[in-house]
């Protein structure tokens, strides 16, 4: 298949310090403009380590077997740790369609919508160039963005189960996949670490850095759940009582006062940024838990609870479900 103009794909990554300090340890830039430093607050970027391009034109457009002719590149605006860098590359003109040479547009977008590097490549590319290589742009179930894994290697991490439309981050950390499963339409983000038994249901969204600390009892979610960023859930406890041994060093037998209980997130449940649900703390259908709660035992459906640890200060409203029917009707589930 041949590229056509206006064809487009997308990567994201968002920057660390780590990522900023080992590329001044690979290109030997180690010594800042102390003039950027003094104008722009925060730790910055070098200015290639935005331009990820790279990442796009050899993984998803046109894929592996891209050679890199040129690149042309203007800087815009400086980047810093923790910016989230969108590098879309767009097929802009064919050069030389029998010996695959086309000239692409590029630009790198910050999470607030702003241009920080553009230019154009000029590549070559014949596709099936390296031998059983099948082009992503063939598959119409793959996640466009490239920072999440794609069916086939979502299939080779071991997960248990999946279903559709299933978007893993490439920065997250799975450390059982088959005590993991999946369903439809789930989302999990950067940074977020998965361990033992967890049970996904469908529509649902991990933000990043979140923790799914599932054991042996295991986390289960229900439809339509969602953990905001920094959440974390727990299944396992010490006894901090002084009882008890503590720390996962430590041989069983001398950890008497270990607890281990399964939680269960009911249907429509969400989870507010950095909140913590301990083992046990099973939180009711449709009910909402604020930021920075914690909850140490089970919440009753249908509540909005706050605090530490997490009182119910109103009645959360129902309307959701009508949305949830509509959604299903539209998309033919009714």
């Amino acid at each position: 298949m041949k590229l056509k103009t206006g064809e487009s794909a997308s990567f994201q990554k968002t920057i660390s310090e780590t990522d900023i300090y080992d590329y001044s340890g690979t290109s030997g830039d180690i010594n800042r403009d102390e003039t950027v430093k003094e104008s722009f607050s925060g730790c910055i970027a070098h200015g290639m380590l935005t331009a990820l391009i790279s990442a796009v034109l050899d993984t998803e457009l046109p894929g592996p077997g891209t050679i890199y002719l040129s690149q042309s590149l203007g800087f815009k605006v400086p980047i810093k740790a923790g910016d989230t860098i969108t590098v879309i590359v767009s097929v802009k003109e064919i050069l030389n369609e029998e010996k695959g040479i086309y000239k692409m547009e590029t630009a790198c977008i910050n999470q607030n919508g702003v241009t920080v590097a553009d230019g154009e490549a000029v590549i070559k590319y014949k596709e099936n160039s390296i031998s059983g290589w099948e082009s992503p742009r063939k598959n119409t179930n793959l996640a466009k963005n490239t920072s999440f894994y794609d069916e086939r290697e979502l299939k080779n991490l071991g997960i248990k189960k999946f279903g559709k439309n299933v978007l893993i981050s490439r920065n997250a950390v799975i450390y059982n996949p088959n005590m993991l499963e999946i369903g439809d339409n789930v989302r999990i983000d950067d940074f977020t670490t998965i361990s033992g038994k967890v049970v996904l249901s469908n529509y649902i969204h991990i933000a990043q850095a979140c923790g799914l600390y599932g054991g042996d009892k295991g986390i289960y979610m229900d439809d339509f759940t969602g953990l905001s960023s920094r959440s974390i859930i727990y299944t396992v406890s010490n006894d901090y009582s002084g009882n008890s041994l503590t720390n996962p060093m430590v041989p069983a037998e001398y950890k008497p006062g270990d607890k281990s209980i399964p939680v269960h997130l009911g249907k429509h449940v969400v989870i507010g940024t950095s909140s913590v649900i301990l083992p046990g703390a099973d939180i009711g259908e449709g009910s909402a838990v604020g930021a920075m709660s914690l909850a140490v035992e089970p919440l009753e459906p249908w509540g909005i609870y706050v605090g530490s640890p997490a009182k119910k200060i109103k009645n959360r409203s129902r309307k959701l479900l009508e949305l949830e029917n509509d959604l299903k009707q539209n998309l033919g589930e009714g």
